[in-house]
């Protein structure tokens, strides 16, 4: 089980969103770029919806998309890489890299934020993250600045320790000690496989600067938005839905003082054990979702039994709870519910957040997954027209496609160096699920969006592979 606490006045000084992900290399990807409609309109702080939709055939690049996001979370975090990272280097390539656009506002100065980490291959099996570069532009007099550095740096250079050198003098003041400090960090981050502009070493570097605190706002202010507003739902976490081993519920919930978040897991097999100093939430959780819930599935509710209070293997007090599907006078446990309506309720508390503070992204991976069609088209429409979030999205169903704008629809190539496009040539009065289709059949587009298959092949192969059984 995983919250966090985090004082209120940060929350209301403070908006930051994701502009614009480039990705080279990564996984089955060359070069592939997505920009949110507020970059491209240049309206950086909007505070209402921005949506993106990826579509595309199997293989072609949405999962990678949402994976990238995942890793980039949890390196701003400070995090290892991954077991796996390896293997989201595009196969042939030693790197792979990842770029992201922030726009934040931040006591009232507005900022664009850039950031590039690089996934580097070290040894047979190990990864690190080889180098990075994060700068901004500002809003000064009502125009934006030129690019400006705050730390760049390769951690294989061993005599340039960061740049630029401006930013390194600050950080040091020619103190022997504050160098080898510095110096530390980087080591560290090499043998840790984190980040090192992130970790905890160069923050405690960052706060007793003074003259750096402008840059050790912007750093923490991104640490604050990972944590708390970047919510990244894998396709992974159906996998444990689906098994009925577990729920993680996605959160958010907030007061006046206070705001708390990440993930609640809960097991579906058995009772569960919560520490008593966590109940409060849970139960808050149960009530936000509970509102939302009902109406989107009717006479649906969700309901926590408690089996009673016992201590765990550290002495400390918790709560056996189970979670249960109440419709009308039937109450069952909530593993008996649908795949889909356990997947709704992981994300639902995490989707209220994103509805009603701009700040809030949701990435997720297979959204439509055991969803019926009709009401995933009523709920993104909704979003839409009325949240103030962000939303990316991976689908293989069409029926979004009926409700969206196209403007928010990103479709994967066959082409590996230019993975994403939008549609264009697309008139008003077009129904974008009918263009889709015919697109894939006809073409039409800058970028091919369907590797062909042939309807007499694939039967063939059908029937030579049942000749193949039967002589089996």
């Amino acid at each position: 089980m995983y919250n966090l606490a985090i004082g209120g006045d940060q929350m209301k000084n403070e908006l930051a969103r994701i502009l614009k992900i480039e990705l080279k290399n990564f996984k089955n990807i060359k070069n592939g770029e997505i920009e949110f409609m507020s970059y491209k309109n240049e309206n950086f702080f909007s505070q209402e919806s921005d949506i993106i939709g990826i579509y595309g055939q199997n293989g072609s690049g949405k999962t990678a998309l949402i994976e990238a996001l995942w890793i980039l979370k949890y390196t701003i975090l400070g995090e290892s890489l991954p077991d796996d990272s390896k293997e989201y280097i595009y196969q042939g390539e030693e790197e792979a890299v990842i770029k992201v656009v922030f726009g934040l506002k931040l006591r009232e100065k507005n900022y664009q934020i850039f950031y590039e980490m690089a996934i580097k291959k070290q040894g047979d099996n190990s990864t690190v993250i080889s180098r990075e570069d994060l700068s901004y532009k500002k809003l000064e007099n009502e125009s934006w600045s030129y690019k400006r550095g705050i730390i760049s740096h390769n951690i294989e250079d061993k005599e340039n320790i960061l740049s630029p050198q401006q930013n390194y003098n600050l950080l040091t003041s020619g103190n022997k000690e504050k160098k080898v400090d510095v110096k530390v960090a980087k080591e560290l981050a090499k043998k840790e496989e984190t980040s090192f502009i992130f970790s905890q070493e160069m923050l405690k570097i960052y706060k007793d600067i003074e003259e750096f605190k402008e840059f050790t706002d912007i750093i923490l202010s991104l640490q604050y938005y990972t944590r708390l507003n970047l919510f990244v739902i894998r396709n992974s976490r159906s996998g444990m839905i689906n098994a009925n081993l577990m729920i993680p519920l996605c959160f958010q919930v907030s007061d006046s003082t206070k705001i708390e978040g990440g993930d609640l897991v809960i097991a579906l097999s058995e009772p569960t054990k919560v520490p008593e100093s966590e109940l409060i939430t849970v139960k808050n959780v149960i009530e936000h979702l509970n509102v939302v819930l009902k109406e989107i599935i009717p006479d649906l509710k969700i309901k926590m039994k408690e089996y009673g209070e016992e201590l765990n293997d550290k002495g400390n007090k918790v709560i056996k709870i189970e979670l249960l599907a109440e419709r009308k006078d039937i109450t069952i446990p909530l593993r008996y519910e649908s795949d889909g309506i356990k997947k709704i309720i992981s994300i639902l508390s995490a989707m209220i957040a994103m509805f009603n503070k701009p700040t809030i992204c949701l990435a997720v991976d297979e959204l439509d997954a055991g969803i019926f069609e009709y009401l995933l088209g009523e709920i993104l429409e909704i979003i839409q027209n009325r949240a103030k979030g962000q939303l990316i999205f991976t689908s293989h169903n069409l029926r979004p496609l009926e409700k969206l704008k196209k403007d928010s629809l990103i479709f994967t190539t066959t082409n590996p160096k230019n993975r994403y496009i939008r549609f264009s040539n697309v008139k008003t009065t077009n129904n974008l699920r009918n263009f889709y289709y015919r697109g894939i059949k006809l073409g039409g587009q800058n970028e091919e969006i369907y590797e062909r298959t042939n309807e007499h092949k694939i039967a063939r192969a059908f029937k030579v592979a049942g000749r193949v059984d039967s002589i089996d």
